[in-house]
């Protein structure tokens, strides 16, 4: 071929292996393979994980505060009890935080606030007297979002996929349906004062940009708060509420509170270890406030130039395993697989390097099978005659 064909074939190609790739981001799942890839990288970087200062964080655990009410079937009808955490306790501890003269910095409160109970009104007084607090809104099997009891409070969306099936939570969702925001983006605007807008498979943070579904880099693991030395230990509402007000106010004054279900009812397969739901919404936000995942010019840069040589090996044949393996097999099969191998490699080294400069992985076996295929297009198209 001549050269500008070979040049404006490689521009073609990495721009659409660009835009291939940014739709492949914004996907809420990825391939079996990858969920590895990403599991070996993390812990290689699980040593130099950067881990938060305990005490700005205040973890109120409600796994063992419990009230029983009363279970309705679908026409209205009594047909049992069930478990909610109990919101007698939880106004209490609202009352006591609420008479400091030091408010928590901002609290969080992951409970499921869907059926009503006597103590409803006194809680919704001590929310509302709270200067910044959100609740945990969710979206239900015929996909419509269950708003809290408490409709004047802030709240935002705790799930972690919407609307995909999936095994553990891999990535994080910032905006579903264009237009409502999770608990960790309402938190992050909140406390760090950036508006966010969904623009594509992007989010825009200010001045920044990240991807909507991301994954996230856990600075708390759940080992951190069975961890006495680390100093992130949950303490139990109930245990809390025997603590004069005073220690109760110097435990939350200036902290992000987050309360929820640390132990017991809310735990999720993540690509560490199992664990709590309050536990992944912090970290949500903690990869939101250190800029985790932000998508820069560097980043933007190293992929054009990466995806390049790519292309340059697709349309100019300079597969250099594939070659190998021609001079050594006659199988076909071989050298196709060989061929598969040589972009998956190279990939994978291309998705390693991006994760310890930007934290940020890319889907390497679909990218590979793509250029894959389209180096069997251009030997079929430009090379079949020789």
């Amino acid at each position: 071929m001549k050269k500008g064909i070979v040049i404006a074939l490689i521009g073609i190609n990495t721009l659409a292996m660009m835009v291939l790739t940014f739709y492949l981001m914004k996907l809420p799942w990825l391939a079996g393979d990858e969920k590895f890839l990403i599991w070996a990288t993390t812990v290689m970087d699980f040593s130099n994980r950067d881990r938060p200062e305990s005490e700005d964080f205040a973890l109120i655990n409600t796994s063992y505060d419990l009230q029983l009410i009363d279970r309705y079937d679908e026409f209205g009808f009594p047909i049992g009890n069930q478990a909610i955490t109990d919101r007698q306790k939880l106004t209490r501890l609202l009352e006591v935080i609420n008479n400091g003269e030091k408010k928590p910095k901002y609290v969080i409160i992951d409970i499921h606030f869907v059926d009503s109970t006597a103590y409803d009104e006194g809680l919704a007084t001590q929310l509302g007297q709270l200067d910044n607090v959100i609740l945990s809104a969710h979206i239900n099997d015929e996909g419509v979002l269950e708003k809290p009891l408490f409709e004047e409070i802030n709240y935002g969306i705790s799930d972690y996929l919407i609307g995909s099936a999936f095994d553990g939570v891999y990535k994080y969702q910032l905006i579903y349906e264009d237009s409502l925001k999770l608990l960790p983006l309402k938190v992050h605007e909140a406390l760090d004062g950036n508006e966010s807008e969904k623009q594509g498979p992007f989010v825009k943070l200010g001045s920044a940009w990240t991807l909507n579904n991301f994954i996230m880099n856990y600075r708390i693991l759940q080992k951190d708060i069975y961890d006495l030395d680390a100093g992130f230990n949950p303490v139990s509402m109930g245990e809390l509420l025997y603590l004069s007000d005073e220690d109760v106010q110097n435990f939350t004054s200036d902290k992000i509170v987050v309360i929820g279900d640390f132990f017991e009812n809310d735990m999720h397969e993540t690509v560490l270890e199992i664990t709590a739901g309050p536990l992944i919404l912090l970290n949500a936000y903690l990869t939101l406030h250190h800029g985790d995942t932000i998508v820069n010019f560097s980043f933007l840069l190293l992929m054009t130039a990466a995806y390049a040589l790519l292309s340059y090996l697709v349309f100019v044949e300079g597969d250099i395993i594939e070659n190998y393996i021609n001079r050594i097999s006659g199988k076909k099969l071989a050298r196709y697989l060989a061929g598969f191998a040589s972009y998956l490699i190279l990939l994978t080294l291309l998705s390693l390097v991006t994760y310890w400069l930007f934290n940020i992985h890319i889907n390497v076996f679909f990218m590979a099978v793509a250029f894959y295929l389209m180096d069997r297009f251009a030997d079929l198209i430009f090379y079949k005659s020789s």
